[in-house]
């Protein structure tokens, strides 16, 4: 019974444990908003890149400089969401061409992004061990193509860092622009350098806004057309359209919020944090797969294991039997969809394998341990 829950009986239930809701988003209470939400009301300026959202933008880009291990000036544009980032970057950065390399195993907003652009996705594997595509992969794979892409787009899987040094040095010697869909990484960048990172600020992220998103890079220039693109392509200051674009702002509602979250991102992490390692506490050494420096050197808003594949029935009937809600967060793969059900692409052996065996499991700030200990003896006894 993939991703659905129903009512059971109590008696299958440990005595005073509530099955766990899959996801809880945490975000600033209004009262907690209130001062920002009064300094808007007084200048009445709600939108158009106004006071708040110009300070959220500096406050984001002064957080995630702060935390890189080399030394950078960050620039950050906020846009209305994260599928929105991805495509101004294209739109900003791709060659002309047809095809953008991207992997199939990602959330489905990446492919509607890349034809949201005017492209067509080329679908390719990720490696088994960090579940990403890798400049090899996609070095291997432009040798075979029947043109060179337009673009490549690479994903951080579930949260997770990657080498985006890595991926600065393949543009530079490739000539080949390269995006990278960090939706849920706004706290696990580094090497940040030209290439941008995309990040969303939806409610379900570490950085939640409710809905937005932003381009991050050390590209001042880029940064600056991002902003006039998600504003009708106006340059500061005039009514000049300088390029093509659209109305992909945030409002200074989302901007109040923003800030007021930022005051507030460490706690979150930490506390996070603390509940991932409880969780991997546990589950102890139960035969399951981890992305590593989860719950240590990183956190995101969900936590995904690797099942094996011949457990991965017993464990969801088991999870289904005590109404624990569980998820494929990024269901199959892309490919499975209808929409990109013909797309070209390569052999996807690890994406199937991955898309079955990786679940995610309640993770929220309101987990209590109780409730983690009930999902893990769940997860253990399916997989023993």
């Amino acid at each position: 019974m993939a991703d659905q829950t129903d009512a059971v009986p109590a008696s299958r239930l440990p005595a005073g444990i509530k099955p766990p809701a899959v996801m809880v988003p945490v975000l600033p209470t209004g009262d907690a908003i209130l001062p920002l939400l009064r300094e808007m009301d007084e200048r009445h300026v709600y939108s158009n890149d106004g006071p708040l959202n110009q300070r959220f933008a500096a406050a984001l880009a002064d957080l995630l400089q702060s935390r890189l291990t080399t030394p950078a000036r960050l620039h950050v544009a906020t846009v209305s969401n994260g599928t929105v980032a991805i495509e101004l970057a294209l739109r900003l950065r791709a060659r002309r061409g047809r095809f953008v390399i991207m992997p199939a195993y990602t959330f489905i907003a990446t492919a509607q992004a890349v034809t949201n652009a005017g492209f067509e996705p080329w679908f390719t594997d990720v490696d088994a061990d960090n579940w990403a595509l890798t400049p090899e992969i996609a070095q291997e794979l432009i040798a075979r193509l029947p043109e060179l892409p337009a673009a490549i787009v690479a994903v951080s899987p579930f949260g997770a860092p990657i080498d985006q040094r890595a991926w600065n040095s393949f543009e530079e010697k490739t000539g080949i622009p390269v995006v990278l869909d960090m939706a849920a990484a706004a706290l696990s960048l580094d090497g940040v350098g030209r290439v941008p990172a995309c990040v969303s600020l939806h409610a379900t992220k570490m950085l939640g806004i409710g809905e937005g998103g932003a381009i991050v890079s050390e590209d001042a220039d880029l940064i600056a057309a991002a902003r006039s693109a998600s504003s009708f392509g106006f340059e500061p200051g005039t009514r000049l359209a300088a390029r093509r674009g659209g109305n992909h702002r945030i409002s200074e509602y989302a901007a109040a919020v923003g800030l007021t979250a930022l005051a507030h991102a460490a706690e979150k992490e930490f506390r996070l944090k603390a509940l991932a390692k409880a969780y991997r506490h546990h589950l102890g050494d139960a035969p399951i797969d981890w992305h590593a420096g989860f719950g240590e050197r990183w956190v995101s808003m969900t936590i995904n294991i690797g099942i094996p594949a011949k457990h991965v029935n017993a464990v969801t009937a088991g999870l289904d039997e005590r109404s624990i809600p569980w998820r494929r967060w990024w269901s199959r793969g892309c490919h499975t969809h209808p929409p990109f059900a013909t797309a070209p692409r390569e052999r996807l052996d690890v994406t199937d394998d991955l898309g079955l065996r990786i679940i995610g499991l309640p993770f929220h700030e309101l987990l209590t341990d109780d409730q983690i200990a009930l999902v893990s003896e769940t997860v253990r006894k399916g997989v023993s």
